[in-house]
């Protein structure tokens, strides 16, 4: 469907986006997902054709679009601001897609009157954007995108700036309607959660670089590079020089020995080691677990589904641990943190 070759953007002297390449299939989502300033707007605008590459292609559908106008490309694309008019109801700024692309005043009654269905707004047609709550305007704006039936849709970090509740509303939304339609969907976000509960795949992008490309999945369980691992969920690291123990990778950080699974690493070289919060077990009273480190609670925060512990180990780390929701311990308590070495990202 989409194909993204060797795309390099710069500015001035300043290089925006380099060598990057990702392709996405009919009906897929696919997630840009990085910090601010790593080339992910940028990548999508090209796209779309409103910024020109500086070198490599853009394939749609197998035609290169890379010189294109964007009234040239079949594409949607919804943003963070919405951009509805605010002079024109919600029918008229759905309509006023419509008629850009070339559908005739009975075609145009019947499309907006399907994209209010889609959306859940067919009550709402009259209203002006102004008079509708944030994610409904996203809403409109999301059907505006879909109703001349785009060979791709493009979405800017669309959720940026709602609150928790409504954000998780709009995620819900937008995999539905993604599913229920079957479009091919770009999405844009630096939120890793937006990323992991909505993507089949997902590009991680840093300073203008992809660093992986894989699924949800393989991005949390199996990161590649220590950029990934940090950015995409929480962690703890311990690094240190690498020696082995029964097969098995062992890591020294300040005297304290962490046991891994993953056995590739040269003797006497340096590994990080990243253990998720879900994967450490808290104990009031030592186990003989291997990986079994005692620390002192520094915070407890209760999420209501889960508590969050952040632990001060021996060595100085702080790690952080999932619990049962209100657990049975305080801030200043001794514990024991043990976790399984099969579970330790190695790398």
């Amino acid at each position: 469907m989409l194909e993204v070759r060797d795309f390099t953007k710069y500015y001035g002297d300043l290089c925006a986006v380099e060598d990057l390449s990702f392709q996405i299939d009919e009906g897929e989502f696919v997630t840009l997902l990085g910090p601010s300033g790593c080339g992910k707007s940028t990548t999508l605008h090209a796209i779309a054709g409103l910024v020109e590459p500086t070198e490599g292609q853009i394939l749609l559908r197998g035609e290169d679009v890379t010189t294109l106008p964007p009234e040239k490309r079949n594409i949607g694309m919804a943003f963070q601001s919405t951009a509805l008019f605010p002079h024109m109801t919600v029918r008229e700024n759905i309509a006023f897609g419509l008629k850009m692309h070339g559908y005739g005043s009975s075609d145009i009654e019947d499309r907006v009157d399907e994209s209010l269905e889609l959306v859940d707004m067919p009550d709402h047609g009259a209203h002006k954007p102004g008079e509708l709550s944030g994610g409904q305007q996203q809403r409109v704006s999301l059907a505006r995108s879909l109703a001349y039936e785009p060979d791709i849709l493009l979405l800017d970090e669309p959720l940026t700036g709602l609150d928790r509740v409504l954000r998780e509303e709009m995620r819900g939304w937008l995999d539905r309607i993604q599913n229920e339609v079957g479009v091919t969907t770009l999405y844009v976000t630096h939120d890793q959660e937006d990323a992991l509960s909505m993507s089949d795949t997902v590009v991680v992008l840093n300073d203008g670089h992809s660093e992986q490309i894989d699924s949800p999945k393989t991005i949390y369980e199996s990161p590649a590079s220590p950029f990934v691992a940090e950015f995409v969920g929480k962690s703890t690291r311990f690094t240190g020089p690498v020696s082995t123990d029964d097969g098995r990778t062992v890591v020294t950080n300040d005297g304290e020995a962490i046991v891994a699974g993953r056995t590739d690493f040269e003797p006497g070289t340096e590994a990080s080691l990243y253990v998720r919060p879900e994967d450490i077990e808290i104990s009031t009273t030592a186990t003989g677990a291997t990986n079994e480190l005692l620390g002192r609670v520094l915070n407890i925060a209760n999420l209501g589904n889960r508590a969050e512990i952040t632990v001060e180990l021996e060595d100085g780390v702080e790690a952080l641990a999932h619990t049962h929701r209100f657990p049975d311990i305080s801030i200043g308590d001794d514990i024991y943190l043990s976790f399984d070495p099969d579970s330790v990202i190695a790398l």
